[in-house]
């Protein structure tokens, strides 16, 4: 009969030397695979902190790219009620006097009174023209003003007409205005009848009353007038958008554009500091520590030294701005021994307030200035499918296989911990049959004649 406890017959805690055996060919190799899964799972972390690096220099390199960040403009109205006005990369530093004669106002029209606003009108069309562009909107016997203002509001070709019920003492009426402001946004409204007279009686003649006139608005810009269809003005002044808020041609404001370079000078120093910033971030995760003999989890990697590689070189390249080729050594940034910016402040400064020109080119020159090539290079990294992308796939794939090899040595771990066991039990079975047979050999010994037991 077979054994069915382990150690019986030879005394053997043979679970316990089944399991160190085991242990003892299981714990390097599961060793090395925790200290692989490590390293991958610290450069995942370390490719994530760069590409966040390179997305905040991103940021700040994208606000060099245009003029519009970079030609910035400041705009006074003093204490003027009568206009607020911002101004591009595109307008000339100045002082205007601005006058407003008239403000630009959209036209109403207003149907003639009914006592009950829900009571139907009649059957047939209404017919509108604004601007040279018509459209009808057909009545039907059952439309009240509700139904009829919906059907004009909703009009797939509506040209520019807003319809709304204004109640009052006298009653409810149609309100017609213009979309827009300005005389050629003017109503040319009619209504024809079907059936009865109701919508002429309400439309027509002098039941459509005009509330309001269209009107343009007038300015004077340097004793130059000006007249528009809107109170948004923007082609008065190269580069400069009016808005208007109140008219009275006796009053003059004066309007001062100027050049903010504190606010462009701003950028570039965030510019400046979002370099150096990633510099330092790239520097950190490819370290290494002589004296813990330590490495970063990036160090020697060949997209650290890539970049590096690139970003040295576009510091030093030279821009043709206006085919006079500039570099930004020329606007007091220069790069140190470690591979940092700085900038000399009294130079930039010089720049932005005599040469801006120059700085906008340096920077923001379509395809070859150094913020869009800045933001192509970074962008070839972080984009999807981009580089880290690519590496951190890698990463994903090489964790996959050590996942893979886990359950295969385990499984191999399985298999070793059974062959022992069966061993240990064979060997115990023959050493307790052996115990068994010399116990009996012992007996049969001890009963023969002439033996004395002590």
């Amino acid at each position: 009969m077979a054994l069915t406890a382990t150690g019986i017959g030879s005394g053997l805690d043979i679970t316990n030397i089944v399991s160190v055996l085991v242990d003892a060919e299981k714990a390097p190799k599961e060793a090395l695979f925790t200290e692989t899964e490590t390293k991958i799972e610290a450069k995942v972390s370390a490719m994530g902190t760069l590409k966040s690096s390179l997305s905040t220099f991103q940021d700040a390199a994208e606000k060099l790219q245009s003029g519009e960040f970079l030609n910035i403009r400041t705009v006074s109205t003093g204490d003027s009620d009568f206009f607020t006005a911002t101004a591009d990369q595109y307008s000339q530093p100045g002082s205007y006097a601005i006058k407003v004669e008239q403000l630009a106002q959209s036209q109403k029209l207003a149907g003639a009174n009914v006592s009950d606003p829900t009571s139907v009108v009649g059957q047939g069309s209404l017919d509108f023209s604004v601007n040279g562009a018509s459209f009808s909107v057909a009545i039907e016997s059952t439309d009240n003003l509700s139904a009829i203002a919906s059907k004009i509001n909703n009009s797939s070709d509506n040209s520019g007409v807003t319809a709304t019920i204004i109640k009052s003492d006298t009653g409810s009426r149609l309100i017609f205005t213009s979309t827009d402001t300005g005389t050629y946004n003017t109503i040319t409204m009619s209504a024809t009848d079907t059936i009865g007279t109701g919508l002429s009686d309400m439309f027509n003649g002098v039941n459509l009353e005009t509330l309001q006139d269209a009107k343009d608005s007038i300015i004077y810009v340097d004793g130059q007038k000006l007249t528009s269809q809107s109170n948004t003005v923007d082609d008065a002044i190269t580069g400069v958008t009016l808005s208007l808020t109140k008219a009275d041609v006796g009053s003059t404001s004066t309007l001062t554009v100027a050049q903010d370079t504190d606010a462009v000078k701003s950028n570039i120093e965030s510019f400046v500091s979002a370099f150096n910033a990633l510099k330092t971030s790239m520097d950190n995760l490819s370290s290494f520590d002589v004296d813990e003999g330590t490495s970063s989890a990036l160090q020697g990697d060949s997209i650290i030294r890539s970049l590096e590689s690139q970003l040295r070189k576009m510091v030093s390249e030279r821009v043709s701005v206006d085919g006079v080729e500039s570099a930004l050594y020329e606007l007091g940034i220069t790069t140190d021994r470690d591979g940092k910016l700085s900038i000399d402040d009294t130079e930039l400064s010089d720049a932005l307030e005599n040469n801006m020109s120059l700085v906008e080119g340096v920077f923001s020159t379509s395809g070859t200035g150094l913020a869009n090539q800045f933001d192509d290079l970074v962008e070839s990294y972080t984009k999807s499918g981009g580089i880290i992308d690519s590496r951190n796939d890698t990463y994903t794939s090489q964790t996959s296989r050590i996942t893979d090899q886990r359950e295969a040595f385990s499984l191999k771990m399985d298999k070793l911990e059974a062959r022992l066991l069966k061993q240990f039990n064979a060997m115990d079975l023959i050493v307790s049959q052996l115990n068994s047979q010399s116990s009996s050999l012992t007996s049969s010994l001890a009963s023969l004649p002439g033996v004395v037991s002590e």
